[in-house]
């Protein structure tokens, strides 16, 4: 063993360059590789840190008749969790901005409001104290307790032990700590960090007027659990089906048009999972092609090497060395290679990962976002196996080839010429083309995609639009001083100078968690089974429209907050006049939603709200005035040099108004959109890196196959410079050879990626893309073979016939 490894450091010490490019293309495909497969890890092995077993549990979302999954209320989740037998531990949880402090002092913390069973069904234990139990949310406001996070309690109480009994001040109502989660646990949304749950029954009395423990369209629960024993996706699927058209029956006003899925937490169709989940599984396609491309440009690097050596290899199999011993030597060095090049992957994967996903934590509405890729066992075994495939592949053909020679043509160094050599080299090149054009066009249109995104018209005005959110909750008991309050800030919004405009609004488009959706129903529309429609919600404030840039198709703006002769409005947009009014006039007509009948005012063009290239969606916009929320995002524009004071202004009103409420969230609206982005910004830092690398590989892999047929057709070429044929004729025989392989390659990747991003996208790609890219790929290997192509015209006739004489 000692004897082999000190030969295969020999062998790799005599190919330096060539081992160097090798290992260092095998780390950055093994290093690629590791990190997309440790964020597929965290979406379907992890979906929920800390709990054992975590992709085990399963998705109840329940789904509108036109296909937006819409959440799940309180009532419903108790039906569903008494009446599923298939599903057993369901829990029910939704998110929950909480303020945390005495008047004056208050901080913004993440919650989430979770069923009594929420940690009993995960199989959690304390780290101190205790966890919530079922008679925890019996009853409403029966138990006023808290359990804060591992990481909340380290920051805020030191980590100490008594913390159990304490009290906090929540949304100005006083609960006792009743313990303290497990380390690592930070909730049940993937990605996100939660800093404490208090049980759902407690939602009344944490947020005033929230009737969501007894009306049935107040949606916003999430809802997991596992299959009971001897149970399946499909029986549990079938038992939820008849659960909900009973559900449509007794309840037609809330549940008449609802249906439900049981899905794989990895498919969640809302939150920022449905995010990530949707791109990482072509992402690690598109990186195992890559690592494909890099085996291949190895292989052909080992081949060429290999060559040199067929002296060595034909003394060897002349003095009887078994052929399997001969092909051993080769595949121990390119596996030598792999395991080196696995290592620096390894440690690329783990410094590069915060690279990818950026220095500073993601935040959405205040929640930390996790990305990081964590390479832990099972991650080294996937790189190892990776180690193995790439070692294998890259040295199994130059094994074959050489093992298969004839040992008197390799002693007279004439293995060029042995049958289906040059066969194999041009195979090797071409299916490096392939892969290399199908990973550049991927890269692209990832790429394009992700500058259109940044570039494109959402319907509203992006820049110029500072956000800051504020919430009343605990120090506001009505819905009037909450439109006192926010008529307040507005009118002193809109008097300070360095303010243009101001307006508020209980959503942003663009968020990543999108915009709440409520039945509805309008007049003039009837449907055959008396359900209502479904629309996202957002409430705004006059001068929102104007602020935004959104212009109105028809009809005007809301009435002023304070002007209270004015009926119940709402505005609508286009695509809420299309697909539920059809011809109708739409101005007057009225919209009856959460109870509340209210005429529609306005027409205003189509915008983005959920995401970019997105569909069309039907948006009801409810006015300020008449539903006045406790929290709202304050929506102000500065004037010309007035952005850097812009915020001290906002915040300095607010506390003007009332010193006991906090402004949170400060942010332009450009980086609350790039909050939206943060999925296709990690795969286009990614391509950005790895598309110059693999083409440099492809130059490489490129430039040593042509180098060596030179080099090996050398007395070919010296015969016919003295026969006659010019230099340039040689170069460009050398390099249209090369090419011929190269374009027939790239042209087959090209069909290839073509093909997918066609299926994928559901339209004809970018065109420039898809020129652009292959081209590039045939330009540089066009440079890459005119080098040795350019050696070959400049070869001496006379002195090549002189030494081909000796010889």
């Amino acid at each position: 063993m000692i004897r082999a490894l000190r030969d295969t450091a020999r062998a790799l010490v005599g190919m330096r360059v060539a081992a160097v490019v090798i290992a260092g293309s095998i780390a950055i495909g093994v290093g690629a590789n590791t990190i997309v497969f440790s964020w597929m890890q965290s979406v379907v092995f992890r979906p929920i840190d800390g709990v054992r077993d975590a992709s085990a549990f399963l998705l109840v979302e329940p789904m509108t008749d036109r296909g937006v999954y819409q959440g799940t209320s309180w009532l419903e989740y108790r039906d569903v969790r008494e009446q599923v037998r298939s599903v057993r531990d369901l829990i029910a949880s939704r998110m929950a901005p909480l303020y945390v402090g005495q008047p004056g002092e208050v901080a913004r913390a993440n919650g989430q409001l979770v069923s009594g069973n929420f940690f009993t069904a995960l199989g959690l234990r304390p780290a101190v104290g205790r966890l919530l139990q079922p008679e925890d949310a019996a009853a409403p406001g029966r138990e006023p307790v808290v359990v804060i996070s591992y990481d909340y309690w380290q920051t805020h109480f030191d980590g100490d032990p008594a913390v159990a009994g304490r009290r906090l001040r929540i949304n100005g109502q006083p609960l006792a700590i009743a313990g303290v989660a497990p380390e690592g646990f930070h909730g049940t949304v993937m990605q996100l960090r939660f800093d404490m749950w208090l049980p759902a029954t407690m939602a009344p009395v944490l947020f005033r007027g929230s009737r969501e423990l007894d009306d049935r369209e107040e949606r916003g629960y999430s809802l997991i659990g596992r299959l009971a024993p001897e149970a399946t996706r499909a029986s549990a699927q079938r038992e939820l089906d008849e659960v909900m058209r009973e559900l449509a029956r007794l309840y037609p006003r809330a549940n008449g048009a609802t249906t439900a899925q049981v899905l794989p937490f990895w498919q969640a169709p809302r939150g920022p999972q449905r995010m990530l989940a949707a791109s990482l599984g072509v992402l690690q396609a598109i990186m195992l092609l890559v690592l494909l491309a890099v085996c291949g440009n190895a292989a052909t690097l080992l081949l060429a090497r290999a060559s040199t050596r067929q002296r060595e290899f034909g003394i060897r199999l002349a003095l009887g060395a078994p052929r399997w011993r001969i092909a051993g030597l080769l595949l121990r060095d390119s596996l030598a290679l792999a395991v080196i090049g696995a290592a620096a992957g390894v440690l690329l994967a783990i410094w590069s990962a915060g690279a990818l996903t950026g220095a500073a934590p993601f935040r959405v509405r205040g929640i930390p976002i996790s990305l990081q890729a964590t390479v832990d066992a099972s991650a080294l075994v996937f790189a190892a196996i990776l180690a193995l495939a790439g070692g294998l592949i890259a040295g199994v053909v130059p094994a074959i080839q050489i093992v298969r020679a004839n040992p008197r043509l390799l002693l007279a160094n004439a293995s060029s010429h042995a049958p289906g050599r040059g066969r194999v080299r041009r195979v090797l090149v071409g299916v490096e083309a392939a892969l290399a054009a199908a990973v550049l066009v991927a890269a692209g249109l990832f790429l394009r995609d992700f500058a259109d995104a940044r570039t494109a018209d959402p319907g509203f005005q992006q820049e110029g639009v500072l956000l800051a959110e504020y919430d009343l909750t605990g120090r506001r008991d009505d819905v009037d001083a909450a439109r006192i309050f926010a008529a307040e800030v507005l009118r002193r919004l809109r008097q300070d100078p360095s303010i243009a405009g101001a307006a508020m609004a209980t959503s942003v488009p663009l968020d990543i968690h999108g915009l709440p959706i409520r039945s509805f129903t309008v007049e003039g529309r009837a449907r055959s089974d008396a359900a209502p429609d479904h629309a996202l919600v957002n409430t705004v404030t006059t001068g929102y429209f104007a602020l935004m840039g959104i212009p109105f198709a028809s009809g005007r703006d809301f009435a002023d907050l304070e002007d209270a002769s004015a009926s119940p409005e709402v505005i609508v947009n286009e695509e809420f006049v299309r697909r539920f009014l059809g011809g109708l006039e739409p101005l007057q007509r009225r919209v009856t939603i959460g109870g509340r009948s209210a005429a529609i005012v306005g027409v205003v063009r189509n915008s983005v709200n959920d995401a970019f290239g997105e569909p069309p969606l039907p948006v009801i916009y409810r006015s300020f005035r008449d539903s006045p929320p406790l929290f709202a995002e304050i929506h102000a524009r500065p004037r010309a040099g007035a952005a850097s004071s812009i915020a001290p202004a906002i915040r300095r009103i607010v506390s003007g108004i009332d010193p006991e409420v906090t402004v949170f969230e400060v942010r332009t609206l450009r980086e609350h959109i790039d909050m939206n982005l943060i999925f296709q910004r990690v795969p286009a830092r990614m391509f950005a890196v790895l598309g110059p690398l693999l083409l440099l590989l492809a130059a490489a892999g490129i430039h040593a196959a042509v180098s060596y047929t030179v080099s090996s057709n050398v007395s070919e070429i010296g015969v016919r410079l003295a026969l006659g044929a010019t230099p340039a004729r040689v170069s460009v025989e050398v390099l249209g050879a090369a090419l011929e392989v190269v374009c027939a390659g790239a042209l087959a990747g090209w069909v290839a990626a073509f093909v997918a991003a066609l299926n994928l996208k559901g339209a004809i790609p970018d065109a420039l893309v898809l020129i652009a890219a292959p081209a590039l790929l045939v330009a540089v290997a066009a440079l890459a073979a005119w080098l040795p192509a350019r050696r070959a015209a400049s070869l001496d006739p006379a002195t090549v016939l002189s030494d081909t004489c000796q010889c």
